[in-house]
């Protein structure tokens, strides 16, 4: 089967680098977004996805926009495509692509569609404190993430999981899922499933703004939950003294005991805590202040006495 392969990120470039070793795919080219500057010296560095095409010598295409390009529109015709495949490309593929391949554009979305459309599936079920979620694969259309469903595989959402973590369980499902969608959407074994509209939820592109959190608000399992999703990026963080204190290490245990609410304070053996309204306790074990570089928790109290004590809000 001939394919060309949409994809960004280390996600897609995971999936990407398994699915070339399926003898059966064919994968005329690799699209990706253009290179991006990154640290001080502003230097271009590849994507994920580049790279593994590159290593494969396989052809890669950049281009600054995919909507009435006619020169990539007309090279994506000449590679007598059955599929396009898009894994976290980025960029809202328009119709006259979606209609070059013979058998449609297939796409990988971490939810159970209809649940959870749009750019952040994975971290919207850590955060809403789910104990399974799902990858599925789907027939692209003009709407984002509406079109019909064609498999879809389960993995558990642990209580420590992070997003990463999920990301990880998805890379071992992921790509036998998506050949053997292939596979049988070729030998018409596939049976696709129209999406309930009414059903549908959506989640937005992340923020930074969006890793604030609430001690006097939130309840630990919430801070907890949003940490998890927000893990690696871009975090969790309150405010201390006027400046943003990101929350690098924390868990959740029940409490033994009632404190006064929203407090840091120190327990046993330089164990930091903080009870929340849930009568939940949150440990604390690394912390970053603006401006700082991260430290445990230990070192974080040596150089700020002042925060033992300390009520957030």
């Amino acid at each position: 089967m001939n394919i060309a392969f949409f994809g960004t990120p280390d996600f897609a470039w995971e999936i990407l680098s398994w699915i070339l070793e399926y003898p059966e795919v064919n994968c005329r080219l690799v699209v990706s977004q253009p290179d991006k500057p990154v640290w001080r010296k502003r230097l271009l560095q590849a994507t994920p996805v580049r790279q593994v095409a590159l290593n494969a010598s396989i052809e890669v295409r950049q281009p600054e926009k995919i909507k009435k390009n006619t020169d990539f529109h007309e090279y994506l015709t000449s590679l007598d495509l059955d599929f396009i495949v898009v894994v976290a490309y980025g960029k809202i593929i328009p119709k006259a692509i979606l209609d070059i391949p013979k058998y449609g554009c297939i796409n990988i979305h971490g939810s159970i569609l209809p649940k959870y459309r749009w750019a952040s599936p994975v971290q919207a079920a850590v955060k809403d404190g789910l104990t399974e979620t799902w990858l599925t694969t789907m027939y692209m259309s003009a709407g984002m993430d509406e079109w019909d469903i064609l498999k879809i595989g389960k993995v558990n959402i642990d209580t420590v999981d992070t997003s990463e973590d999920i990301f990880k369980k998805f890379i071992q499902i992921g790509p036998q899922l998506l050949v053997d969608t292939l596979r049988e959407i070729l030998s018409w074994d596939l049976v696709w499933v129209p999406q309930d509209h009414n059903e549908a939820t959506h989640c937005a592109k992340i923020s930074r703004e969006d890793g604030e959190v609430s001690f006097t608000k939130q309840s630990a399992s919430e801070i907890y939950n949003t940490y998890r999703a927000y893990t690696p990026w871009p975090g969790i963080y309150t405010w201390y003294e006027e400046k943003r204190l990101v929350l690098d290490g924390i868990s959740l245990h029940e409490s033994i005991m009632w404190e006064t609410p929203w407090e840091l304070v120190k327990l046993w053996k330089n164990t930091y805590w903080i009870v929340c309204k849930d009568k939940k306790i949150l440990e604390i074990t690394k912390l970053k202040l603006e401006g700082k570089r991260s430290m445990d928790i230990v070192s974080f109290v040596n150089g700020n006495k002042e925060v033992v004590w300390y009520t957030f809000q």
